[in-house]
């Protein structure tokens, strides 16, 4: 464990009277969505050229996409089971296991692809799969993560919006469209202590 983060979570006990709360986004950064989209498309539309996963210019999935690469998205998207059958991303599910076994309120935060009927419940039972029924029963999926309460956000979207005002900092897991935004980031989960520490140090110390 990394030399700050006991001082990190001692310190937020001692300021805030609890433990921190961790949001975990699931899409690209507990599961690698991307790799298993494109080999879908790839499968059911091969005449379709597709980018290689990873590089991925911008987060909204229809740009510079022509109608008929719209639909096939779509279509893949809107398959049932997709979402349950999302491969963990390197490093994600041991990292959230640590974050729990240090003491750590873990929840995680998922927006639904609203118009795959599957997908809410693909979603739970990816994480009782891969995290355990504790963390399947606390899991939130929303499409405002704004209104969910917590101390950190690790999310890949360049930038979390909604109708409320975050109560979490926001922590990014770098993906391609977000690599060049400033701010706390997470490269891959080696480096998830170091960079949860310093944030919850900041939180605590507003430094």
């Amino acid at each position: 464990m990394s030399d700050l983060l006991p001082r990190a979570l001692d310190l937020h006990m001692e300021k805030e009277g609890r433990v921190p709360t961790v949001l975990v986004d699931m899409d690209d950064v507990l599961c690698g969505w991307a790799d298993h989209f494109v080999s879908s498309r790839r499968r059911r539309f091969p005449h379709l050229p597709i980018a290689d996963p990873g590089g991925r210019e911008s987060f909204d999935l229809f740009t510079g996409f022509s109608e008929e690469d719209r639909a096939a998205t779509l279509t893949v998207l809107d398959e049932p089971g997709f979402f349950a059958a999302l491969k963990p991303v390197p490093g994600g599910v041991e990292a959230v296991e640590r974050m729990v076994g240090a003491g750590i309120d873990v929840a995680v935060c998922t927006s639904p692809w609203m118009s795959n009927p599957t997908c809410a419940s693909d979603k739970l039972r990816w994480v009782e799969e891969h995290l355990g029924a504790d963390l399947s029963h606390s899991t939130v999926i929303t499409r405002d993560k704004t209104r969910v309460v917590g101390d950190v956000l690790i999310d890949d979207k360049p930038e979390v919006t909604g109708r409320a005002r975050p109560r979490w900092s926001l922590v990014r897991f770098t993906r391609h469209y977000n690599r060049l935004l400033a701010g706390p980031r997470i490269d891959d989960w080696s480096q998830w202590e170091d960079v949860l520490a310093r944030v919850l140090l900041h939180r605590v110390e507003g430094r």
